[in-house]
């Protein structure tokens, strides 16, 4: 009778080597083979909402930044540059677009609205420079273009969360077909100037006015 696989190489599953609800205190013995999940859990009810989105938003930041920084260690050797049959671009770019998109609805709620239940990056930049007043000095002005270029260059490559997850759309056509060469770094450098950007918003005068 013909088996289902080749070889058997599945090692017998223990759910206690993955997670855990809880840890036996601080000197477990398998503390450091473990990461917590989200620290937010912790915070009191009334602080969840907040806390929550910030943590999911520095958490997909940080891993996008680490995950560059491993992608051009890996590729620039010395002497040569080498080319993979995995690409380190394609999960920096999918980390980067996801996190200005809670970025961008975190702005729209601080400035009071609740933002529209799209994923789309230029339509979600768009409503929230429109909560923005229309009288802006000329810094304003400079920063929001650059932003409003960063979000059209990542939009190109996924607007909708879609295209960096799946190597083809629902028409069956492959979403990332074409000669493209991505500056990990660089784009982790500009998210995280985004992520503080946003943050630096004068929402207070944004709600009154």
């Amino acid at each position: 009778m013909n088996g289902v696989f080749k070889e058997h190489t599945f090692p017998k599953y223990n759910d206690a080597d993955v997670m855990k609800p809880q840890m036996n205190g601080l000197d477990d013995p398998t503390m450091r083979d473990f990461t917590l999940l989200d620290i937010s859990a912790f915070a009191k009810a009334e602080f969840k909402g907040e806390r929550f989105e910030e943590e999911f938003i520095n958490s997909f930041l940080n891993a996008a930044m680490e995950l560059a920084r491993a992608g051009r260690k890996a590729a620039d050797k010395p002497g040569v540059y080498v080319f993979y049959m995995h690409s380190y671009a394609l999960p920096v770019l999918y980390l980067a677009r996801h996190c200005m998109e809670l970025s961008i609805k975190r702005a729209i709620r601080k400035c009071g609205f609740e933002p529209k239940k799209i994923h789309g990056l230029k339509e979600l930049w768009n409503s929230l420079v429109s909560r923005f007043p229309r009288q802006r000095n000329r810094e304003d002005r400079r920063v929001i273009k650059n932003m409003g270029n960063f979000v059209a260059a990542m939009a190109s490559v996924d607007n909708n969360g879609i295209s960096l997850r799946y190597p083809k759309n629902k028409s069956g056509s492959f979403t990332q077909d074409r000669m493209h060469f991505v500056n990990g770094e660089q784009v982790a450098s500009y998210l995280e100037m985004f992520v503080s950007q946003l943050e630096l918003v004068d929402f207070d005068s944004i709600r009154q006015s």
